[in-house]
Protein backbone atom coordinates (compact mmCIF):
# COMPACT_ATOMS: atom_id res chain seq x y z
CA UNK A 1 0.00 0.00 0.00
CA UNK A 2 1.13 3.77 0.37
CA UNK A 3 1.32 3.80 3.60
CA UNK A 4 4.97 1.96 5.11
CA UNK A 5 5.38 -1.05 6.86
CA UNK A 6 8.78 -2.94 7.87
CA UNK A 7 10.80 -0.17 5.26
CA UNK A 8 14.02 -0.58 3.83
CA UNK A 9 16.55 2.33 1.89
CA UNK A 10 14.65 2.40 -1.23
CA UNK A 11 11.22 2.11 0.69
CA UNK A 12 8.72 3.97 -1.68
CA UNK A 13 5.96 4.04 0.42
CA UNK A 14 4.17 7.00 1.98
CA UNK A 15 5.85 8.46 5.62
CA UNK A 16 4.78 11.62 7.22
CA UNK A 17 5.82 13.42 10.12
CA UNK A 18 3.21 14.34 12.68
CA UNK A 19 2.45 17.52 11.85
CA UNK A 20 1.20 16.07 8.30
CA UNK A 21 -0.29 13.30 10.04
CA UNK A 22 -2.52 15.45 11.70
CA UNK A 23 -4.56 15.86 8.37
CA UNK A 24 -6.39 12.75 9.85
CA UNK A 25 -7.19 14.29 12.70
CA UNK A 26 -11.07 15.62 13.81
CA UNK A 27 -11.10 19.27 12.95
CA UNK A 28 -7.61 19.48 10.85
CA UNK A 29 -7.07 22.84 9.26
CA UNK A 30 -5.28 21.07 6.23
CA UNK A 31 -6.94 21.09 2.76
CA UNK A 32 -7.00 18.95 -0.01
CA UNK A 33 -6.29 20.81 -3.48
CA UNK A 34 -8.69 20.61 -6.11
CA UNK A 35 -5.84 19.66 -8.49
CA UNK A 36 -3.48 17.96 -6.75
CA UNK A 37 0.26 18.60 -8.13
CA UNK A 38 2.92 16.12 -9.35
CA UNK A 39 6.31 17.64 -8.10
CA UNK A 40 9.67 16.26 -9.11
CA UNK A 41 12.45 17.13 -6.93
CA UNK A 42 15.39 15.29 -9.35
CA UNK A 43 19.09 15.40 -9.38
CA UNK A 44 22.27 13.02 -9.79
CA UNK A 45 22.18 10.40 -7.13
CA UNK A 46 25.16 11.82 -4.88
CA UNK A 47 25.21 15.08 -6.84
CA UNK A 48 26.17 17.32 -3.97
CA UNK A 49 23.17 19.65 -4.92
CA UNK A 50 21.58 20.24 -1.99
CA UNK A 51 18.47 18.04 -3.30
CA UNK A 52 16.98 16.96 -0.66
CA UNK A 53 17.21 20.09 1.24
CA UNK A 54 15.08 21.16 -2.05
CA UNK A 55 12.56 18.13 -1.64
CA UNK A 56 11.76 19.10 2.54
CA UNK A 57 11.74 22.60 1.44
CA UNK A 58 8.94 21.93 -1.13
CA UNK A 59 7.27 19.32 1.96
CA UNK A 60 7.33 21.85 4.29
CA UNK A 61 5.94 24.95 2.16
CA UNK A 62 2.90 22.90 1.56
CA UNK A 63 3.08 21.63 5.34
CA UNK A 64 3.05 25.36 5.95
CA UNK A 65 0.58 26.33 4.21
CA UNK A 66 -1.76 23.48 5.30
CA UNK A 67 -1.93 21.61 1.92
CA UNK A 68 -1.83 18.06 1.97
CA UNK A 69 1.04 17.01 0.40
CA UNK A 70 2.64 13.20 0.20
CA UNK A 71 5.93 12.71 0.07
CA UNK A 72 7.97 9.69 -1.74
CA UNK A 73 10.96 8.52 -2.68
CA UNK A 74 11.59 6.39 -6.29
CA UNK A 75 14.27 4.72 -7.89
CA UNK A 76 11.82 4.86 -11.02
CA UNK A 77 9.00 6.92 -11.68
CA UNK A 78 5.90 4.97 -13.62
CA UNK A 79 2.37 6.06 -14.23
CA UNK A 80 0.87 3.38 -12.41
CA UNK A 81 3.02 4.34 -9.17
CA UNK A 82 1.71 8.30 -9.42
CA UNK A 83 -1.96 6.98 -10.08
CA UNK A 84 -1.92 5.15 -7.06
CA UNK A 85 -0.22 7.69 -5.25
CA UNK A 86 -2.45 10.76 -6.54
CA UNK A 87 -6.01 8.42 -5.06
CA UNK A 88 -5.49 10.08 -1.70
CA UNK A 89 -6.22 13.23 -3.37
CA UNK A 90 -2.93 14.96 -2.03
CA UNK A 91 -0.11 16.87 -3.63
CA UNK A 92 2.42 13.94 -4.68
CA UNK A 93 5.59 15.24 -3.91
CA UNK A 94 8.68 12.83 -5.39
CA UNK A 95 12.30 12.65 -5.01
CA UNK A 96 14.50 10.95 -7.62
CA UNK A 97 17.38 11.13 -9.35
CA UNK A 98 18.61 9.78 -12.56
CA UNK A 99 16.29 8.96 -15.08
CA UNK A 100 15.84 4.72 -15.50
CA UNK A 101 13.78 4.10 -18.25
CA UNK A 102 13.82 4.48 -21.97
CA UNK A 103 13.40 7.63 -23.86
CA UNK A 104 10.53 6.98 -25.17
CA UNK A 105 8.68 6.26 -21.47
CA UNK A 106 10.25 9.56 -20.04
CA UNK A 107 8.87 11.58 -22.83
CA UNK A 108 5.41 9.90 -22.39
CA UNK A 109 5.17 10.51 -18.52
CA UNK A 110 6.59 14.01 -18.12
CA UNK A 111 2.80 16.08 -19.10
CA UNK A 112 1.75 14.17 -15.95
CA UNK A 113 4.33 16.56 -13.87
CA UNK A 114 3.06 19.65 -13.11
CA UNK A 115 6.42 20.80 -11.72
CA UNK A 116 9.88 19.52 -11.58
CA UNK A 117 12.19 20.85 -9.81
CA UNK A 118 15.94 20.45 -10.60
CA UNK A 119 18.64 20.91 -8.33
CA UNK A 120 22.45 22.48 -9.81
CA UNK A 121 25.41 23.39 -8.45
CA UNK A 122 28.41 24.93 -10.58
CA UNK A 123 31.01 22.69 -11.63
CA UNK A 124 28.79 19.22 -10.80
CA UNK A 125 27.64 17.68 -13.47
CA UNK A 126 23.84 18.63 -14.28
CA UNK A 127 21.00 15.62 -15.00
CA UNK A 128 20.76 15.55 -18.70
CA UNK A 129 17.36 14.58 -19.01
CA UNK A 130 15.63 16.31 -16.18
CA UNK A 131 17.40 19.79 -16.79
CA UNK A 132 15.69 19.47 -20.26
CA UNK A 133 12.08 19.74 -18.75
CA UNK A 134 12.59 21.57 -15.69
CA UNK A 135 10.21 23.95 -14.52
CA UNK A 136 12.24 25.67 -12.04
CA UNK A 137 15.74 25.50 -11.24
CA UNK A 138 17.51 25.99 -7.45
CA UNK A 139 21.16 26.70 -7.52
CA UNK A 140 23.17 25.49 -4.64
CA UNK A 141 25.57 28.67 -4.24
CA UNK A 142 21.82 30.37 -3.15
CA UNK A 143 20.60 28.14 -0.62
CA UNK A 144 23.52 28.60 1.44
CA UNK A 145 24.36 32.21 0.52
CA UNK A 146 24.58 34.61 3.88
CA UNK A 147 26.86 36.98 5.17
CA UNK A 148 29.05 37.07 8.28
CA UNK A 149 26.66 37.55 10.73
CA UNK A 150 24.48 34.67 9.16
CA UNK A 151 21.91 37.44 7.82
CA UNK A 152 20.65 38.25 4.36
CA UNK A 153 20.14 34.62 4.04
CA UNK A 154 20.00 33.70 0.17
CA UNK A 155 17.57 30.41 1.30
CA UNK A 156 14.71 32.76 1.75
CA UNK A 157 14.79 34.05 -1.22
CA UNK A 158 15.04 30.63 -3.05
CA UNK A 159 11.54 29.50 -0.73
CA UNK A 160 9.82 32.23 -1.67
CA UNK A 161 10.55 31.55 -5.64
CA UNK A 162 9.93 27.91 -4.91
CA UNK A 163 6.63 28.74 -3.47
CA UNK A 164 5.07 31.46 -5.95
CA UNK A 165 6.52 28.56 -8.35
CA UNK A 166 4.28 25.95 -6.46
CA UNK A 167 1.36 28.40 -6.71
CA UNK A 168 1.23 28.62 -2.80
CA UNK A 169 -0.03 32.52 -2.73
CA UNK A 170 -0.44 32.47 1.38
CA UNK A 171 2.75 32.16 2.86
CA UNK A 172 4.02 35.17 5.01
CA UNK A 173 7.70 36.45 5.38
CA UNK A 174 7.10 34.78 8.69
CA UNK A 175 6.19 31.17 6.80
CA UNK A 176 9.29 31.34 4.87
CA UNK A 177 11.52 31.91 7.75
CA UNK A 178 9.91 29.64 9.78
CA UNK A 179 10.03 27.15 7.02
CA UNK A 180 13.74 28.04 6.63
CA UNK A 181 14.29 27.49 10.46
CA UNK A 182 12.82 24.01 9.69
CA UNK A 183 15.18 22.93 7.25
CA UNK A 184 18.09 24.05 8.86
CA UNK A 185 16.91 22.07 12.06
CA UNK A 186 15.66 18.87 10.66
CA UNK A 187 17.51 15.98 12.78
CA UNK A 188 20.23 13.97 10.76
CA UNK A 189 19.74 10.37 11.39
CA UNK A 190 22.74 8.50 13.36
CA UNK A 191 22.27 5.71 10.94
CA UNK A 192 20.69 4.79 7.02
CA UNK A 193 17.61 7.11 6.03
CA UNK A 194 15.42 8.89 8.00
CA UNK A 195 12.25 7.80 5.80
CA UNK A 196 10.22 10.97 6.15
CA UNK A 197 12.92 13.67 5.58
CA UNK A 198 14.90 11.17 3.05
CA UNK A 199 18.35 12.65 4.87
CA UNK A 200 21.37 10.15 5.22
CA UNK A 201 23.25 10.03 8.14
CA UNK A 202 26.31 11.11 6.02
CA UNK A 203 24.90 14.36 4.95
CA UNK A 204 26.54 17.73 5.71
CA UNK A 205 24.55 20.28 7.58
CA UNK A 206 23.84 23.84 6.39
CA UNK A 207 26.32 24.66 3.80
CA UNK A 208 28.25 26.90 6.25
CA UNK A 209 25.17 28.76 7.70
CA UNK A 210 25.08 29.28 11.47
CA UNK A 211 22.21 27.51 12.96
CA UNK A 212 19.06 30.77 12.33
CA UNK A 213 17.36 31.37 15.82
CA UNK A 214 14.10 30.02 16.89
CA UNK A 215 11.11 31.96 15.38
CA UNK A 216 9.38 33.90 19.01
CA UNK A 217 6.43 32.10 17.85
CA UNK A 218 4.86 29.50 15.21
CA UNK A 219 3.63 32.07 12.27
CA UNK A 220 0.66 30.64 10.56
CA UNK A 221 0.22 31.15 7.18
CA UNK A 222 -2.68 33.86 6.59
CA UNK A 223 -5.91 32.90 4.78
Amino acid sequence: GLKGSGCHDECEARHLDPVEQSRFSDGSSFRYPRTPSVVITASPDMGRTASTWVFNAVRLLYRQAGEACDSYWMRRITRKKLDERLTAGAHVLVKTHEWEGSRAEFEQLVPSFSHVIVSVREGFREDPDWIQVATHVTHFEEIVAHDASGQKIGAHGVLRRMSDHLGIANLTDADIAAVDYALMTLPMPRAGCDQVTKLWHFHSRRGGRPPPPKPSEAPQSSE
